[in-house]
């Protein structure tokens, strides 16, 4: 077995030290094996953040592994034997445990791997320097691509020859900027990204869903506008999804959710950082029809295989932040809050805010503040109902059959909502016996 030099030490907390943690470990050892943690965990440990997935490493095959945990009574499920991977089970956590491994052969997609002793093997086929450490349960560390440095410097670079390993998986391409946006600092690493830019036709291998949940996880990153700008330099994100271009408005969109806003309706959200990225088709400058925007948000959301409640939500606000300005009526803000709801309605004002301080001249500070008691609407509205239903038309004669009754709601609360909810049972159904009234005499 090829063994690590012992690089430094670190003190184990959260999932790292739990008992259950310490099973998994004692139950590899028990088998003859040595398992460490890496990647993630490890890299997340060393900057004291909160530790969630657990990844760790081992030198035993797959089935030895499994074989391992099932003696000491935990739960295994063989989610990736080919590739050398099962998934422990515990009251704690998931733990996902991997066999030591080198490819073989690699296409950009996928890769044959086979299994390995050497520690220093598998340290060489990962991507980035910082997730290639591995850590003992005890603490000690083992860095053999000086990751640690890296880490501490907010500098994302890849093991060896850039080139190679992309070639290897061109999604590495994405998790580049990824992790720049969760772990660099400014500038980005040159090499790095140049190597990028030679690779981006590769991406279009890469499966959408793929490249979609990886734009998630960096729109999820505190301040993820400048390297995205850097994905636009670097012609990425044109190669790949060329309708998210305005960054100045995910400039803004970060400071609303994040900094400026003291709602705690408000958090970073990566669908509503999507939208204030995207360009409808028709973008010129200018937003075009509310039918056109909506249309083109639900092509680009279909195209991103999006849910459907996903698709929906994004293709909502894209079509209303136009509509939305900071001087609407009281009156008008109501009636929107109650077609759309609150959060929808929330989100379309973010959009729209977003959209308008991104341009010259900026919103002044009682700009802002309009925006603001917009936001507030949504976070004092209480949602109402018309006050008739399709019964009281029935019993008041007003219609024999459904169609007729459906119409008939439909005028009411277009009169309800003109006049701010005030009218009353009573006086809808006059409204609605006025009408019914001059529809006859028309007919006559």
């Amino acid at each position: 077995m090829t063994a690590l030099e012992v690089t430094g030490r670190l003190r184990p907390y959260g999932i790292m030290a739990a008992d259950d943690t310490a099973r998994v470990f004692d139950a590899i050892a028990q088998q003859g094996g040595c398992a460490r943690f890496v990647g993630g965990v490890v890299r997340d440990a060393l900057l004291q953040r909160d530790l969630v997935d657990v990844d760790i490493a081992c030198d035993l095959a797959p089935e030895e592994t499994q074989s391992a945990l099932e003696k000491a009574g935990i739960r295994v499920i063989p989610t990736g034997l080919k590739h050398g991977t099962v998934t422990a089970i515990t009251d704690a956590a998931a733990y996902e445990i991997t066999t030591l491994r080198v490819d073989v052969l690699t296409d950009g997609r996928h890769a044959e791997v086979a299994f390995t002793d050497s520690w220093l093997e598998d340290a060489k086929r990962r991507d980035f320097t910082f997730n290639a450490i591995y850590c003992d349960l005890d603490g000690t560390i083992y860095d053999p691509f000086d990751g640690e440095t890296d880490l501490r410097a907010g500098r994302v670079r890849f093991i060896g020859v850039a080139e190679s390993r992309i070639a290897e998986d061109f999604l590495r391409i994405l998790r580049f900027f990824r992790f720049q946006a969760w772990f660099g600092s400014m500038p980005i690493d040159p090499v790095g990204a140049e190597a990028c830019r030679k690779a981006v036709n590769g991406l279009r291998s890469i499966s959408i869903e793929r490249i979609r949940d990886e734009i998630f996880k960096l729109l999820r990153s505190p301040s993820p506008a400048s390297t995205v700008n850097d994905m636009i330099g670097f012609g990425i994100l044109p190669a790949v999804l060329p309708q998210l271009i305005h960054t100045d408005c995910l400039r803004i969109m970060q400071w609303l959710d994040s900094t400026a806003l003291a709602d705690p309706t408000i958090r970073p959200d990566p669908l509503r950082r999507l939208a204030s990225l995207f360009a409808p088709d028709d973008d010129t400058g200018k937003h075009g029809e509310q039918e056109d925007d909506l249309a083109s948000a639900e092509r680009f959301a279909r195209a991103l295989r999006l849910s459907n409640e996903e698709t929906d939500r994004f293709a909502e606000m894209v079509a209303h932040a136009p509509l939305i300005n900071p001087k609407l009526p009281i009156e008008t803000v109501r009636r929107d809050l109650y077609r759309m709801g609150a959060a929808a309605f929330r989100d379309a004002v973010l959009l729209a805010w977003s959209a308008r301080a991104s341009v010259p001249p900026r919103c002044t500070r009682a700009e802002n503040d309009e925006w603001k008691t917009l936001l507030e609407a949504a976070t004092n509205w209480q949602p109402v109902t018309l006050p008739i239903q399709g019964r009281d038309i029935l019993n008041a004669g007003l219609a024999t059959a459904g169609p007729r009754v459906g119409v008939l709601l439909r005028q009411a609360e277009e009169y309800w909502l003109e006049h701010d909810f005030k009218p009353d049972p009573n006086e809808l159904m006059d409204y609605l016996a006025r009408q019914s009234q001059v529809g006859d005499e028309e007919a006559q």
